[in-house]
């Protein structure tokens, strides 16, 4: 299972590419935010563009909340499978912060489905 460790930022960080044939399933999550400057507001988002339907015939990129969590500081918040059951991402699976914090780590392990 593929994982990345990012840092939080206000940019959304790509974690796994966008890819046609799968979803992409967060399947752990670590938020190291033990050593941050405050608490953070850290989301897992979906980027997608919708396909062509009735009425839509250009349709545009799309960012989707799939899942929010506040890490207290000084706290390392470690996420199982099964707390983040139901979470798909249909698109690229990002990671987002409120605020950039180089000293807050964050580890996400995937699957595509």
């Amino acid at each position: 299972m593929p994982s990345l460790v990012v840092t939080a930022h206000t940019t959304a960080v790509s974690v796994a590419a966008d890819r046609a044939d799968a979803v992409a399933i967060p399947t752990s999550m670590t938020i190291d935010n033990e050593g941050g400057a405050a608490d953070r507001v850290i989301r897992i988002q979906d980027i997608f563009t919708p396909s062509v339907t009735n009425g839509v015939a250009g349709p545009v990129e799309t960012t989707v909340d799939r899942f929010r969590i506040t890490a207290i500081v000084g706290d390392i918040i470690t996420l199982s499978e099964e707390d983040l059951k139901g979470v798909k991402c249909l698109g690229a699976l990002v990671v987002i912060g409120d605020a950039i914090d180089a000293d807050c780590h964050i580890s996400v392990g995937y699957k595509h489905e």
